[in-house]
């Protein structure tokens, strides 16, 4: 959808755009009187008679005589913005431009393609921008960038080392190569690109080499974006920007040297908080929580202040299931925040959103440990306005899954709103509520109400959805999510909720496949997806990549039904031990599954 221009009122528009176009006047030009007569042409848009003289001076704005001509047609370019009518508005102001020689007309006309979503007109503004002002580097960098997405790359990486060569201040010139490059869809194309326009000069700074790095990764080309973060580092050993690239891209190339590098890093360079932090990041999302802990602490005693060390130390003891000592870690956190606010002046310091960041975690923990009175108990401390609302949600979720759905409700109503977003967030929970505790019809109703207060929201047409489907109404299932689609054609879950459920119900596997495959285009990772193309497999009498799908989708989620579907497709390829066994964890996981009773009852399974 094209952004609109901001409204302004007409008599703000019209003196903003003679101030700008022409801020002096020769002192020989002759005054326009825009009286009456003019006034009531313009409103007829009628020709008024003109008399214009222009003087272009080499490297200076030109001397325009303000015509009647000239003014209608600022006040007929900038009435059509304000009406929607983007095409025309910039059409007018941009041959404008040219009679002039003004390059803010020019600039003008960019803005108002650039509202009605008309790339090609932007670019041919944003030539003309700069072909007025040759020297305006804002300008000629808008006509590269637009260029570039339009896939207009020819004698791009010639122009752009041209004008970093000329750049006295390098790195911004390169950053500005960077930002017109980001808008190539190709991103190999603009890695060429960029290693065309880096002279070899250049290519020795540390940004040149950072943002060959940068450039190689968007790329896919992860050994070259390490060798690039690596060579960075080189010619700026205390750079703790290629450090930290060096890390994160050598992860994929090389983890343990990576690992290796970016703790050598760190020994020489005690205080680099951002590659600590990363380090011990990585270090935890490999299982080494032990190394993360020990990062973390370190950090802790070179700055015993950084008092967000301790909530970063609470959120990894958590990860690596220590619970016990991951809560207490966070009441000390919570302790020390509450004397931080009691301290100083009201809203001086973040203490009151840290400590709602501490009591949602501490929630969590008193969840896994099977106390939801105390994970509700915890929530009633969450002051932070941001999350208030989100944490009364959050409690009528507990409730709920205690069967208390009237309670749940309650809590939901009477929580208080700030903004219409958040009041459709209560609706979606009231829903969730509505069909955990078995109200489908209540449910539904409600959300056929909200789709109606709420148009074209996608948000609701899906949840509707889901409700529609659960209620065994697939057509009208079918009828949302196609609308969905049609609104969001990204919306990655409504394919795969149209095509698992095909494919459950057997029906239309093509289809039920070719929605899933677009799905999986969308989201590659979502093990939800995976799921989904693994039973499609399934269905479509193709049991090896079915399993394939099912296992990766089983490592990322180990979850009952995945399992479930996992031990159907090894069952019937006579893998019945392990079948069983995943059968066994399902019940492990959900006992009361309806979907575990029913394949093990089908298949004659004993789990």
């Amino acid at each position: 959808m094209a952004c609109r221009v901001k409204p302004t009122p007409l008599f703000r528009i019209l003196l903003v755009s003679l101030a700008a176009a022409w801020a002096a006047q020769p002192a020989w030009a002759a005054p326009v009187q825009a009286g009456p007569q003019i006034a009531q042409r313009i409103l007829q848009k009628k020709p008024v008679p003109e008399t214009e003289v222009i003087r272009l001076r080499p490297g200076q704005l030109p001397e325009v005589t303000l015509s009647a001509d000239i003014l209608y047609r600022i006040l007929a370019s900038e009435i059509g913005a304000q009406r929607g009518v983007y095409g025309t508005a910039a059409n007018t102001m941009l041959e404008l431009a040219r009679d002039t020689g003004d390059p803010r007309l020019a600039r003008r006309a960019l803005e108002f393609s650039l509202a009605g979503g008309n790339l090609a007109g932007a670019l041919d503004a944003a030539r003309q921008w700069a072909r007025l002002a040759p020297n305006d580097m804002e300008a000629s960098s808008t006509e590269l960038a637009l260029a570039a997405a339009a896939g207009q790359t020819q004698g791009l990486g010639e122009a752009l080392r041209k004008r970093i060569d000329a750049a006295q201040d390098k790195p911004a010139a390169i950053a500005q190569a960077m930002a017109v490059l980001g808008r190539m869809a190709d991103r190999r194309q603009a890695l060429a690109t960029l290693d065309h326009a880096l002279s070899e000069p250049v290519r020795k700074l540390p940004t040149a080499r950072m943002a060959l790095a940068d450039m190689a990764q968007a790329a896919g080309d992860t050994r070259r974006a390490a060798a690039e973060a690596r060579a960075a580092l080189a010619a700026a050993p205390r750079s703790e920007e290629a450090a930290q690239r060096m890390l994160e891209y050598g992860l994929q190339d090389d983890p343990e040297r990576a690992l290796a590098e970016a703790r050598a890093f760190a020994e020489r360079n005690p205080g680099a908080r951002r590659l600590r932090l990363l380090l011990a990041t990585q270090l935890s999302d490999r299982g080494e929580h032990q190394a993360a802990l020990a990062e973390i602490d370190a950090m802790a005693r070179r700055a015993p202040e950084d008092f967000d060390l301790m909530f970063i130390r609470a959120q990894m003891l958590y990860r690596a299931g220590r619970l016990d000592q991951a809560r207490q870690a966070l009441q000390q956190f919570v302790d020390v925040q509450s004397q931080r606010e009691q301290g100083t002046a009201p809203g001086s310091t973040d203490a009151v959103s840290a400590s709602a960041d501490a009591y949602l975690l501490l929630s969590r923990i008193a969840q896994e440990q099977g106390d939801i009175d105390e994970a509700v108990r915890v929530l009633d401390h969450v002051d932070d306005p941001s999350v208030r609302y989100s944490a009364r949600l959050r409690q009528a979720a507990l409730r709920a899954s205690q069967g208390r759905t009237d309670e749940a409700l309650a809590l939901i109503e009477s929580a208080q709103p700030q903004d219409p977003e958040e009041s459709l967030q209560g609706l979606l929970a009231r829903a969730q509520v509505l069909r955990d505790g078995r109200r489908l019809d209540q449910a539904i109703a409600l959300m056929t109400q909200a789709d109606q207060d709420y148009p074209d929201t996608t948000e609701v047409k899906y949840e509707l959805a889901m409700l529609q489907e659960r209620a065994g109404n697939v057509a009208e299932m079918e009828r949302l999510l196609r609308q969905v689609i049609a609104l969001d054609p990204d919306h990655a879950h409504s394919y795969n909720a149209l095509g698992y459920t095909l494919a459950d119900r057997n029906e239309r596997l093509p289809e039920a496949l070719s929605l899933i495959q677009r799905a999986l285009e969308l989201m590659p990772d979502d093990p939800f997806i995976l799921d989904s193309m693994g039973w499609v497999k399934f269905r479509l009498g193709q049991p090896h990549e079915a399993e394939q799908y099912l296992r990766r989708a089983y490592a990322q989620r180990p979850e009952a039904e995945i399992a479930i579907h996992l031990g159907e497709v090894l069952w019937v390829q006579g893998r019945r031990d392990e079948a069983t066994e995943m059968f066994r964890e399902a019940a492990g996981m959900d006992a009361d599954n309806e979907l575990l009773r029913e394949t093990v009852q089908r298949l004659g399974a004993k789990p």
